[in-house]
């Protein structure tokens, strides 16, 4: 079952620490197993927003490891 983005927001971490952190910005919907997201990196990763894409079926916090693996990697748009 797919999660929502504050499900996701949540498993990334959320509150007054996280204003600066990895922030959802928008989410796409389900397509099929994956899941699509557009991810700002904040002061965590500066400079770095990612369209990223995540397994359905995954829970909120193996979806947020997904997202962190992704803003490591390049390139970034």
């Amino acid at each position: 079952m797919s999660i929502t983005a504050a499900q996701l927001q949540t498993a990334l971490g959320v509150g007054a620490a996280q204003k600066m952190g990895v922030e959802v910005l928008r989410e796409f919907g389900t397509f099929g197993t994956k899941q699509h997201w557009y991810i700002r990196g904040g002061a965590t990763y500066p400079g770095r927003c990612k369209f990223v894409e995540t397994t359905a079926s995954d829970n909120a916090a193996t979806q947020a490891t997904s997202v962190l693996t992704a803003m490591n990697a390049s390139p970034s748009f």
